[in-house]
């Protein structure tokens, strides 16, 4: 999806026309990200995780330190949204990495600043009706990417035989659910330490939500990433601090939910 400068929306040109930018993709969305010096612009095809995005950016606006929406606007079936530039260092950064406790601390301030703001004002559910419907929307769309998946989810020796056969036990082991704002991808290039400020990004699934959807994944992030599941290994990932600094006894049937539901995405 390589859009030449002139095929941009004229919105958009207004800002940064002529100004040079790097390129890079994001997950599995088929977004392309040009980065700015001082702003950031994500393109992708039109969705209802896309405007929910903005609209959630904009929620968040005073509450919790994030980009600025510029402007968001939809053309020609692509979403563009235009943001302001974060200054910082993300927590898969090797000086978060080689200090356990830190990355922790940070992680758990993100979390605790998210849980403070009420649920009932978000602009979107995001509780398990609608995610279940969306991971359904893949599942038969077959949007699943099954070779990016942990090994163990799928296959002969996986605990689960395809995605339809994930899908169906999700359903059928729906747990309870505790509401809290979430940001709904919460891994660790999603959190910037912003010279001492924590700052988090990227929020197609912020809204409502348990608040287990946040601690699984941030659980799983953190440990692949310490444990060496991204090259390096830099320590054994220690479940109880993770625990004890996010002030969370541990679920494990919801960390194992919540991280097999990702599996969809």
């Amino acid at each position: 999806m390589n859009r030449e400068i002139n095929e941009l929306p004229e919105s958009i040109l207004k800002t940064v026309r002529h100004k040079p930018y790097e390129v890079t993709r994001v997950g599995l969305s088929g977004a392309e990200v040009r980065v700015y010096e001082n702003f950031v612009l994500k393109i992708q095809p039109h969705s209802a995780t896309s405007v929910n995005e903005a609209a959630f950016m904009r929620f968040l606006q005073g509450k919790i330190p994030v980009p600025e929406v510029v402007l968001f606007q939809t053309q020609n079936g692509m979403d563009y949204l235009l943001m302001t530039r974060l200054r910082g260092r993300m927590l898969c950064s090797e000086e978060y990495l080689s200090n356990p406790k830190t990355l922790f601390e940070k992680a758990a301030k993100v979390l605790h600043m998210l849980w403070a703001i009420p649920a009932k004002d978000c602009p979107s559910d995001m509780s398990l009706s609608y995610k279940l419907r969306l991971a359904e929307n893949n599942v038969v769309g077959n949007l699943v990417d099954v070779g990016n998946v942990n090994p163990s989810t799928f296959g002969a020796h996986g605990r689960f035989k395809n995605p339809e056969h994930l899908l169906r036990w999700l359903i059928d082991n729906k747990p309870a659910e505790d509401i809290v704002t979430s940001h709904g991808d919460l891994c660790l290039p999603n959190i910037f330490d912003c010279g001492g400020e924590t700052a988090i990004i990227d929020f197609p699934y912020g809204g409502a939500a348990d608040r287990y959807c946040d601690i699984a994944l941030l659980y799983r992030s953190s440990k692949d990433n310490l444990q060496g599941g991204y090259g390096k290994f830099y320590s054994k990932f220690d479940e109880k601090l993770f625990f004890d600094v996010l002030s969370v006894t541990p679920d494990r049937d919801k960390i194992d939910y919540y991280i097999l539901l990702d599996e969809l995405f």
